[in-house]
């Protein structure tokens, strides 16, 4: 889609990263943490072994971008740092 939108072909031999780059779209995986982190403390854990456990994803992220539960307290402390995702300024959408 962001190739459509360049008007771009895969013959043109463009990479993936600078498509999203000069678009200043994140990578879906990039998303999807902060996604995850954004829901950390909502869930509780339901009876019964759980197939997988999503806390231990959560601090796996938490260890990846060096953030730690004592940044938890203050909420706009706990978006500024796991919105790494978001690359246009300020966390707006271009217009």
């Amino acid at each position: 889609m962001l190739r459509w939108i360049l008007g771009l072909t895969l013959r043109d031999k463009k990479r993936n990263d600078d498509i999203r780059r000069i678009l200043g779209v994140a990578c879906i995986t990039d998303k999807v943490r902060e996604a995850r982190l954004g829901w950390f403390g909502h869930g509780q854990r339901s009876r019964g072994r759980q197939r997988k456990r999503w806390i231990d994803v959560v601090k796996y992220n938490m260890e990846d971008l060096r953030v730690d539960l004592m940044d938890v307290e203050s909420r706009a402390e706990w978006r500024r740092r796991t919105r790494v995702a978001d690359l246009s300024p300020e966390g707006s959408k271009p217009a």
